[in-house]
C-alpha cells in the first residue's frame, strides 16, 4: 500500500508518520483487549512487546519533529484526520483477524518509515536515518513474529 503525504514538507511527512503510529497503538490496545480463541495468548504477548516498542519510537518521533523545529501532533480530530491507518471497532477479534489487520497496519508503517528514510538520507540527516533503521529492525521482528501464528 503506497502512502501518499498531505504536504511535501519534512515536519509535516514526521507528523504524519506519528499520526499512524498513534492510531495503530490505538489499534494494537484494542486487539490487546479484544483478541479470544485459539492462539490468543502467544499473540496476546505479541501485541504487549509491539506496544511497548511502538511507545519509544511514538516519544522518539516526537522528540524528533520538536528538534527540527516542529509541533508533534497531539490534537485527537487532527490525528484522524491525517492518519492514513484507520481506527478499528472495539468487538472481539480472532486471531487470524487480528494478525491480518496488524499486517495490513505494519505495511503503512513500514512504507512510511522507508520514505521517511530515504527522505532523511537525501537530507543527511542522521538522526532520523538512525530512528528509521531502528524501526525498520523492529518491524520486520514483528512481523515475522505475526506471520509465525498464522
Amino acid at each position: 500500500m503506497e502512502v501518499l503525504f498531505i504536504k511535501f514538507n519534512y515536519k509535516d511527512m514526521l507528523n504524519q508518520y506519528l499520526t499512524n503510529i498513534f492510531i495503530f497503538l490505538n489499534n494494537l490496545y484494542n486487539l490487546y483487549f479484544n483478541i479470544k480463541g485459539e492462539g490468543s495468548t502467544t499473540l496476546i504477548n505479541d501485541i504487549k512487546m509491539s506496544i511497548d516498542n511502538l511507545n519509544s519510537i511514538y516519544r522518539e518521533l516526537s522528540f524528533l519533529i520538536k528538534k527540527i523545529g516542529g509541533y508533534p501532533i497531539m490534537n485527537l480530530e487532527e490525528i484522524k484526520n491525517i492518519s492514513t491507518i484507520k481506527e478499528i471497532s472495539s468487538k472481539d477479534y480472532t486471531p487470524k483477524d487480528a494478525i491480518n489487520l496488524l499486517l495490513n497496519d505494519f505495511n503503512v508503517i513500514n512504507s512510511m518509515n522507508n520514505q521517511v528514510g530515504e527522505y532523511a538520507i537525501k537530507s543527511y540527516d542522521l538522526r532520523s536515518i538512525n530512528l528509521t533503521i531502528k524501526i525498520n529492525q523492529y518491524i520486520q521482528d514483528i512481523i515475522y513474529s505475526l506471520k509465525r501464528n498464522i
